[in-house]
């Protein structure tokens, strides 16, 4: 069976944010000022690319019956790599347009065998190529491959599969000279790890070692800043999903995690900036307790409870670093269970401390996003109105968490949102003007309550998606 095709992230992130397969917390937005948006703007139900600044449509016009699924803006801001069925209906594969020239697109993709589609891509940090999933050989057999931007230079970055091997996800190095990947490689039905330099493809090494066995695979999985090493989860043994670092280019692992308490699992990890330490939620003191716990690389696994003790019933649910790795930011029913909150606790001293005002217990933090200059965070919540989301913003340090959109009314939510890339505004898309329509806005941190619309008018039954900040 086709796999669902991976929305892939429209912001780029820093290694902060969490890794968990399922995602696990707040996102950063990095440096720029490039807005595109994905909406169905010219023909209802046909989801397509437009520049805010300018409102021009970045993809060649897609017929009814075509859609762009997802994208991701290059490194630099100046191009956008997108997924779509254009040329094909049904048929998804990969285009580069650049936003100098709106309406001209570029095929990345190699010919695809019929049934074929790309399902995941990313652009490496170099923004010199793409890496992109994809049947292209042999219809549902999923493989990695590469295209550099310049030359349309294309190569296959693992061995040649055959039916009964997968390749099920990938990231890119952050030195941008190859990528890790998970796949049944070796054992059909395992999944585990390996690495592929550009340079040498498709040799590969596994990482996992030792090799796993049948019922034991990898979860989630994340590179250090430098390059040097993976982290990831795997069921060793089966039964316990456990945090563990690998060397890169291969050696044995380290587990992470401290001594999980009987049927405790490790959930997500997310590894701090500066590359030194890993966090990770686990029941690990109490079985269905999830609490946060740090750990330093380079020591003895030495695991550092994060959060205070939590009220019966209480659990921490999402979590991310810090930018400048001096704390966490989590979400959790801490103080009253089944009212979740969010809380910063700083590493040096393990100092807590809540950053939204004090919950009645109607309301709820549903998630957030941190300042790029790791100066606050905003946050999605039902602060004001029960069963209204919201968005806040919380500097760290100071009191107060006041709105940072115009007040919205039963029937009306902020979707999705970031920080801008300069931490002095907020980009969201919400039904704030009218219910039927999710429309993309921007409310500077200095006039809270005020937002400017930055798409072009639509009406009901047409959409902002999505976007993409650079």
């Amino acid at each position: 069976m086709k796999p669902a095709l991976l929305l892939v992230a429209v912001t780029v992130l820093f290694l902060t944010s969490c890794v968990d397969d399922n995602g696990s917390g707040g996102n950063v937005v990095p440096a720029s000022g490039t807005v595109v948006y994905l909406a169905d703007q010219d023909i209802a139900g046909v989801f397509e690319l437009f520049l805010a600044s300018s409102g021009a449509k970045l993809n060649p016009t897609l017929p009814v019956g075509r859609t762009v699924v997802s994208f991701a803006l290059t490194p630099n801001g100046s191009a956008v790599v997108y997924l779509a069925d254009q040329d094909q209906d049904d048929v998804f594969e990969l285009y580069l347009v650049n936003l100098a020239t709106p309406g001209t697109s570029t095929k990345l993709n190699g010919v695809l065998v019929a049934g074929g589609d790309v399902v995941q891509f990313a652009v490496t940090p170099d923004g010199s190529s793409v890496v992109y999933r994809a049947d292209q050989n042999i219809d549902e057999v999923f493989e990695l491959f590469r295209t550099v931007f310049v030359g349309l230079v294309r190569s296959q970055l693992n061995p040649v599969y055959g039916l009964s091997q997968d390749l099920e996800t990938f990231v890119i190095l952050p030195d941008s000279t190859g990528a890790i990947y998970r796949a049944d490689q070796d054992t059909d039905g395992v999944s585990e790890l390996y690495r592929v330099l550009f340079a040498t493809a498709p040799a590969t090494n596994r990482l996992v070692n030792p090799p796993l066995l049948a019922g034991q695979n990898v979860a989630a999985f994340a590179v250090t800043p430098d390059s040097a090493n993976v982290v990831y989860i795997a069921n060793r043994p089966i039964g316990t999903n456990q945090v563990f670092i690998v060397p890169a280019g291969g050696g044995g692992s380290i587990q992470l995690n401290g001594v999980l308490v009987a049927n405790g699992n490790v959930t997500a990890f997310a590894i701090t900036p500066d590359g030194l330490s890993v966090v990770y939620r686990a029941d690990q003191d109490t079985d269905e307790v999830f609490e946060l716990y740090r750990t330093v690389i380079a020591a003895a696994p030495t695991n550092i409870k994060l959060n205070p003790v939590l009220t019966a019933g209480g659990d921490v649910v999402l979590f991310a670093v810090i930018p400048d790795s001096s704390g966490v930011v989590y979400t959790a029913d801490q103080t009253t269970n089944d009212v979740f909150e969010i809380f910063r606790t700083v590493f040096s001293g393990n100092v807590n401390s809540q950053l939204n005002p004090p919950f009645t217990g109607t309301e709820d933090v549903v998630d957030f996003v941190l300042f790029p200059n790791s100066g606050g965070v905003v946050y999605k919540a039902d602060q004001n109105t029960d069963g209204v989301e919201e968005i806040y913003r919380a500097v760290f340090g100071f009191p107060g968490a006041p709105r940072i959109n115009p007040a919205l009314v039963i029937g009306q939510n902020v979707a999705t949102y970031v920080v801008g890339p300069d931490s002095n505004s907020a980009i969201y898309r919400a039904n704030q003007d009218n219910p039927g329509i999710i429309e993309l806005y921007r409310t500077a941190f200095s006039s809270l309550g005020t937002s400017t619309k930055l798409n072009a008018p639509l009406v009901v039954g047409e959409n902002v998606a999505n976007f993409a900040v650079q």
